[in-house]
């Protein structure tokens, strides 16, 4: 098997953004009634997060972002299937 190296440094602006990225992450739980219907999700940055993650769900069902643009309060995400349940890293 083979196994992945270092890339090397991205340039300086992004590596920045990325450690800061890092730097900032938060655990959130969301539960969701209807499908494809927006939710706020808070994270309190202070500054607009780079992504998501979802780590655990108790549903099959995809989550993605909402149409809202995200913001240094909130994300906004929805899922295809009612009534899930989610746990998700932001970062």
């Amino acid at each position: 098997m083979q196994r992945f190296t270092d890339a090397g440094a991205l340039n300086p602006q992004w590596d920045e953004v990325i450690n800061n990225a890092i730097d900032k992450r938060q655990f959130a739980e969301v539960v969701t009634d209807t499908a494809n219907l927006e939710y706020a999700v808070e994270h309190g940055f202070g500054t607009v997060p780079l992504g998501f993650i979802v780590i655990k769900q108790d549903k099959a069902a995809i989550t993605y972002s909402g149409p809202t643009p995200w913001d240094s309060k909130n994300i906004y995400v929805q899922t295809s299937v009612d009534h899930v349940t989610l746990r998700m890293l932001i970062f």
